[in-house]
């Protein structure tokens, strides 16, 4: 069996992000990735089973960092002890959007890749997936809270809203100084918006 010559391995990753970046999943093809990379295509495909498997090993780095990061957003979820839950959600909104904000910036290339140029791809709805997570694990928080009506409709479109604005500093901020700058902002507004509607909450359970 002839050895594998791992000197390619570099080439064809580097090429295949080049390619991914700017044509996307879809448009990608491993003809042009190798001869980005100056290999044949059954040298790519020694390596990689599939289009789908090569980009998904370009972002395997980056998953696992997603799940690390969320694994520990969750376990903030539940650490505090505050008696006000609207502190606790602060604070753990706080926690999180900083958590992302640094995950974006560690892995810049692969999170455009990820939420837009993943379409068609096995992964293509990898970022969906996280949102509804959050949305489960947030009913959950609330229930366990003492708030058994919780609107669940209502909490979903609200964290819909905050994800989509993660995925659009993304898009619109790939300097990290501009992406802290609006990610401030978008922290004061999200967060705003819960207290004024905790006050909305509690004012209509005092006057029922």
């Amino acid at each position: 069996m002839a050895l594998r010559d791992h000197s390619l391995d570099d080439k064809i990753i580097t090429a295949a992000m080049e390619e991914f970046s700017e044509k996307g999943y879809m448009g990608a093809s491993l003809r042009k990735i190798a001869e980005r990379s100056g290999v044949t295509v059954g040298a790519i495909q020694t390596r990689y089973k599939s289009k789908d498997e090569l980009f998904s090993s370009l972002l395997k780095p980056f998953l696992e960092n997603i799940e690390k990061t969320f694994g520990n957003i969750k376990a903030d979820y539940y650490s505090e002890t505050e008696d006000n839950i609207l502190a606790q959600l602060q604070s753990s909104m706080r926690y999180e959007s900083q958590a992302i904000l640094h995950l974006i910036f560690d892995h810049y290339s692969e999170a455009v890749l990820l939420l837009y140029r993943s379409a068609g791809s096995s992964l293509e709805n990898y970022f969906d997936m996280l949102v509804e997570n959050k949305i489960r694990e947030s009913v959950l928080f609330f229930k366990n809270a003492g708030y058994d009506d919780i609107d669940e409709k209502l909490l979903g479109l609200l964290i819909s809203l905050q994800f989509d604005s993660y995925r659009r500093i993304v898009s619109e901020c790939p300097d990290r100084q501009c992406a802290e700058k609006y990610m401030q902002s978008l922290m004061t507004y999200h967060l705003g918006g819960w207290e004024k509607l905790f006050d909305m909450t509690k004012n209509s359970q005092e006057n029922m």
